[in-house]
């Protein structure tokens, strides 16, 4: 029997007929392969709600983005700058947004397993994520060393401080293009501007990728 693979896919975005290329470029098949979703799989591309019905035909399981964490305070009525995309998730989902965000309140904010992390943004220096304010786990790039500035370019970016040796997988950086050392990779290679949507598949560590079919936004909206 083959060794079960795990497939890792990067930020979606609701590119799902690029999602839908991954997939079929990988072989991917749930009745032997663990799925997961790094995050942010809605908001800015085409469909949400296309990229979700992808997700559970393919039994995946998901750690919170940012643009999903952002939604759940939104529905909380918190006010949030994504608040912008909460018209269209409505549109998107015709009736069935209240079952989306019942389903992401059970999302994980991380996945952890012996040599295995899988984390939206990042992680804070020296702190476990359960340690951790969630938002620094969705939206980490850089470390001021007290998590009040996490965007600075001037400060070390969080994993150039990180000498753990498990493997850390993360998205949310689309303008790294992509991230491959010995202990982190990321994922977010810019899909949803006109990249490329990327898989990582495990234990052999090898990377799938498709290509855009456009670009559906800019990298600054």
């Amino acid at each position: 029997m083959n060794q079960q693979r795990t497939l890792i896919i990067g930020d979606v975005h609701g590119c799902y007929h690029e999602l839908s290329t991954l997939l079929f470029e990988v072989g991917a098949n749930p009745a032997y392969d663990r799925i997961f979703f790094i995050g942010d799989l809605i908001n800015k591309g085409p469909s949400a709600r296309g990229v979700w019905e992808i997700f559970r035909s393919v039994k995946a399981t998901a750690i919170m983005g940012n643009h999903e964490l952002s939604m759940l305070k939104i529905m909380d009525g918190q006010p949030h700058r994504h608040a912008k995309y909460i018209d269209d998730l409505y549109r998107d989902f015709d009736g069935e947004l209240d079952a989306f965000v019942a389903d992401v309140r059970r999302w994980p904010l991380w996945f952890e397993e012996p040599g295995l992390m899988l984390v939206h943004a990042g992680l804070v220096p020296g702190k476990h994520p359960r340690d951790t304010d969630p938002w620094h786990l969705v939206s980490i790039r850089t470390w001021d060393g007290s998590g009040e500035d996490l965007l600075n370019p001037s400060n070390p970016r969080w994993f150039d401080l990180y000498d753990t040796p498990s493997l850390v997988v993360f998205g949310h950086w689309a303008a790294l293009g992509g991230l491959s050392r010995e202990w982190v990779v990321g994922l977010d290679t810019g899909c949803v501007y006109g990249g490329m949507l990327s898989c990582l598949v495990l234990p052999e560590r090898r990377f799938v990728r498709v290509k855009a079919r456009q670009a559906y936004c800019s990298i600054n909206h």
